[in-house]
């Protein structure tokens, strides 16, 4: 055992190697990129970062990824296991929900999604496991030849797991005997990038929780990753065995390698709006050189020729005003997730027209399948109090400062103890015959079922036809005694949670607002079918069976009302409809499907309809697996890049003939000094405000810039008539930021009440009276478990308690010739100092300046700034958004030379099969 002399001198050293790659700073990654890729990958998660990693192993391929979140700090809530959950609710989730849950209990739900460089590797549970055979059969059975039990094929050049997996048996001898553990070399990957062992401490109820399924007859499973899935295991997590920290996709795949690599750049917070396509007409010819036999049949020079180029891409830096335009040579990739894939889609003119005519959207490719087919676990948290203290739970500790304080020191000298242990190290997987005696009836009536009998009314036809498919596939698993239907979760706090994991319902995300920066609307539609609730109810008579075994015993588990001992279905079926959530594993939105059954991506990843636009995250999964997801789209991203390298092998496009360019900059959010922005002209084109999304901010840290006003701005009535925040207040309302489509409210000669009763939609609401005033919206401000209302997920208090999202000029746009997207304009932004003074040049169409006249209804936008947070940066990459007053100068007049160079028509060409390449 390692001795320090001080506990300080113990933490420092143990930082210094708590991450063995190289460790970046926001400048690292967030720097000069230029105006033209071969690759745009949009989204940084773990999709994204795989594909960004393997398509510049060539040093020749340029790639730009572009992600909305931040670049996390190597927070403890990230990194340390311990901390497993804590990640959610904060900068690093999108801190969405759900649709009111109408099969439910018509209540919405949290539905927390990763956002940041790594995505859902940041915030997630840490559970390794693949699904079994069955789940990838499945695919294959869908039309999917790529799918069939790809990740298990030993000697096949398809091992897509074992090329992420760095896996680590570090069980000891003892504990692997008593957990069951006995991995297959044969079936694990040990030159990958992402660590994926166990943790260096076990509690009692994981040994007990096994020993109480083999009581009641369920295999206990030695390798829970070898194919076979249907019983108890002990899972890997994705930990770095040295020193016993989260393994994420920014470690694995980014962190030790962009340092190197000038041809891979990142860029952080910046909201991917929609993309460029041209005509069908884009220029694109196989190499004359010479001819590879090997290249797939589908590959898009012979096979699309007459369908979309995606030529780049348009985003927003967050805190700005401007929309900025990028181009590739070769290929956009979408990695933006389940949820926000669609809706970049939907966007950009992709997708059912039912759906972008309600927002006047021209379909440039009808594809009903997009944001279709959506699906997900669904999840129910139970407790069972853990009576007997002679066995230690995650909760104790808590509760037990000096406890806490020994766990903490062993972790950090000799990383060891509770601390390396995630919430979650057993589940079981169980068949639906293992758990239920009523098996035979319940897939006789999900046989007997209509395809569209619990689908939306009115999709296409090719859905319809899809989901029958998928359905014959589930009811043949549901009846199988070797595949997997159930999940129950031992954690380490007290849970026995539980989940459907053959989900017959199917719900939908699509864009609700033409506003980017409002979420899609989300509508998993949980038990829409209600034999995902019936499934589950089944699992929690099972669960009670289970905690009367007398290993489970030992624990003296008690159970909280309804799923006590003598529960019955009619008990529990209430208590399920108001306690299911997301597991966290979206799928499908996206999925790789024939066209004829609703599909949005052929076997090769393409967009149907285009020919260089790819999906790799999730929602290409066309059904989700019997498992967590994390591993499943480490594999789907791994085989994406595999499949995007063959199909460019050989092929010669336009280059790319822009040079270097910097990031313009824009406006982004800080307390800056309120009477120092002056309009000169608010006929502005109105475009939304970025948001700087769910960065958490407690309103006690609000509190100083509301005593120095005297004021209290989160109540309108206390608001006062004089000072700086009147002032601030009066230019806001000549500025028309705050003006609403349906405002009536009159101007009272008070600028402070008549701009406060607009935000308020003439609501005299106060902090503790909105959610009673506001009920749906007040959930976009605070999470339904969260009993602090001072803890908002949204950086800027005040605006997050917004009813009606207000106006924002747009300030630049560096592509006017744009005209789809906004009137044409010239804007200039100066700066000296504090102050900023807004110009604005003729617009094509004058926006009205009265605070009662009406705007452009299109836009809603979500705005986390007030006018007088507004100041301008030299670098609005990565600017802390705190409410501390900052001075900076900008000039974003100049225009960089290379913008207005003429192109040179070159070509350039990259192999990607050749030996450099492949080193």
């Amino acid at each position: 055992m390692l001795v320090f002399g001080s506990p300080i001198l113990a933490v420092v050293l143990y930082l210094l190697t708590i991450v063995s790659s190289v460790r970046l700073d926001d400048r690292a990654v967030n720097g000069q990129i230029l105006d033209c890729y071969d690759y745009i990958i949009v989204g940084g998660g773990v999709s994204g970062l795989v594909v960004a990693n393997r398509l510049t192993e060539h040093p020749n391929v340029t790639v730009l990824v572009l992600e909305a979140g931040p670049l996390d700090n190597y927070e403890e809530t990230i990194l340390y296991p311990i901390d497993t959950g804590y990640g959610l609710g904060t900068q690093y989730d999108w801190n969405l929900w759900t649709a009111p849950q109408t099969s439910l209990d018509g209540r919405v739900r949290p539905y927390d999604t990763g956002r940041g460089v790594g995505g859902g590797s940041l915030i997630n549970g840490m559970c390794w496991t693949r699904g079994g055979r069955a789940d990838y059969d499945a695919w294959e059975s869908l039309g999917n030849p790529e799918g069939k039990s790809a990740p298990y094929e030993v000697t096949s050049t398809l091992m897509w797991i074992f090329q992420t997996e760095n896996y680590t048996d570090n069980v000891d001898a003892d504990f692997s005997k008593r957990l069951y553990v006995q991995p297959d070399p044969s079936y694990h990957g040990t030159d990958g990038y992402v660590h994926v062992s166990y943790p260096r401490y076990f509690y009692n109820q994981s040994q007990l929780f096994l020993e109480g399924l083999n009581e009641l007859g369920i295999p206990i499973l030695k390798d829970p990753n070898n194919g076979f899935t249907a019983g108890g295991m002990l899972i890997p997590n994705n930990i770095n065995p040295d020193n016993q920290t989260r393994s994420t996709a920014r470690l694995a795949y980014l962190d030790g390698f962009i340092d190197r690599r000038p041809n891979l750049h990142v860029l952080t917070n910046q909201h991917v709006y929609r993309l460029i396509m041209d005509s069908p007409t884009h220029k694109l010819r196989s190499r004359k050189s010479h001819t590879h036999k090997s290249r797939p049949r589908n590959s898009y020079p012979r096979d699309h020729v007459d369908d979309r180029w995606v030529s780049g891409v348009q985003f927003i830096p967050d805190g700005a005003l401007s929309i900025r335009n990028v181009t590739c040579s070769r290929e956009v990739i979408l990695a933006a997730g389940a949820v926000h894939t669609p809706q970049i889609l939907e966007f950009s003119g992709i997708g059912d027209p039912n759906v972008l005519n309600k927002f006047n959207i021209p379909t440039k490719i009808n594809l009903p399948g997009v944001g279709n087919n959506f699906q997900d676990h669904p999840y129910l948290g139970v407790v069972y109090y853990v009576s007997n203290m002679s066995y230690l739970t995650l909760s104790m500790i808590y509760k037990n400062p000096t406890l806490l304080r020994q766990d903490e020191q062993e972790y950090y000298v000799n990383k060891t103890g509770p601390w390396t242990a995630g919430s979650i190290n057993t589940v079981a997987f169980p068949s639906l015959p293992s758990i239920s005696k009523n098996w035979t009836n319940m897939t006789a009536d999900a046989e007997s079922q209509s395809p569209t009998a619990y689908l939306l009314a009115n999709l296409h036809p090719t859905i319809i036809a899809g989901y029958q498919a998928q359905k014959d596939i589930l009811v043949d698993l549901l009846g199988r005694s070797n595949a997997s239907a159930y999940e129950i979760l031992s954690d380490n706090i007290g849970l026995l949670s539980v989940a459907a994991l053959r989900t017959l319902s199917r719900g939908h995300v699509h864009i609700q607002d033409t506003n980017p920066f409002m979420q899609p609307l989300i509508d998993p539609r949980f038990c829409s079918n209600p034999l995902d609730c019936q499934v589950i109810v089944e699992g929690l008579l099972f669960n009670n069976r289970l905690i009367n075994t007398s290993s489970m015993r030992q624990l003296g588990p008690a159970p909280y009302y309804p799923f006590f001992q003598d529960a019955t279905p009619g008990m529990l079926m209430p208590a399920v409809r108001s306690g299911i959530r997301t597991e966290f594993h979206g799928v499908g939105s996206t999925s790789m499907l024939p066209l004829e059954y609703g599909g949005v991506v052929d076997s090769h990843l393409r967009v149907y309809g285009t020919k260089n636009l790819r999906i790799v995250d999730g929602g290409i999964i066309p059904l989700v697996p019997a498992a967590h997801i994390q591993a499943p789209v480490y594999a789907v991203a791994e085989k994406a890049a595999d499949i995007i390298k063959a199909d460019n092998f050989g092929l010669t496009l336009q280059s790319c003939r822009k040079k270097s360019t910097s990031l313009r900059a824009g406006l982004v959010v800080s307390n800056s000094s309120i009477g120092n922005l002056t309009p000169r002209n608010s006929s502005m084109s109105e475009l939304p405000t970025p948001s700087t999304f769910q960065q958490l901010v407690n309103i006690s840290a609000f509190m100083p810039f509301i005593n120095a006003t005297g004021s209290n701005p989160l109540n309108p009535s206390s608001t006062p008539q004089t000072g700086p925040l009147a002032e601030g207040m009066l230019q806001a309302s000549n500025l028309s930021i705050f003006r609403q489509t349906s405002n009536t409210s009159k101007v009272t000669g008070n600028p402070v009440a008549d701009v406060m009763s607009i935000l308020f939609a003439q609501s005299s609401a106060t902090l503790t009276s909105f959610p009673a005033a506001f009920p749906t919206l007040f959930t976009n401000a605070i999470r339904s478990n969260d009993s602090e209302l001072g803890r908002l997920p949204i950086s800027n208090p005040l605006l997050a308690l917004l009813p009606t999202a207000p106006k924002a000029p747009l300030l630049s746009v560096e592509n006017a010739a744009l005209a789809d997207l906004a009137p044409s304009f010239l804007a200039e932004v100066k700066s000296l100092q504090d102050s900023v003074t807004v110009h604005a040049a003729k617009a094509s169409q004058p926006t009205p300046t009265s605070l009662d006249a009406p705007v452009h209804s299109e836009w809603n936008p979500s705005f986390d700034a007030l006018p007088h947070e507004l100041f301008a940066v030299g670098d609005p990459l990565h600017e802390p958004h705190d409410l501390i007053p900052k001075k900076r100068s900008l000039d974003i007049d100049a225009q960089d030379k290379d913008n207005s160079e003429e192109c040179e028509d070159s070509l350039e060409e990259y192999d990607y099969g050749s030996d450099e390449y492949d080193k």
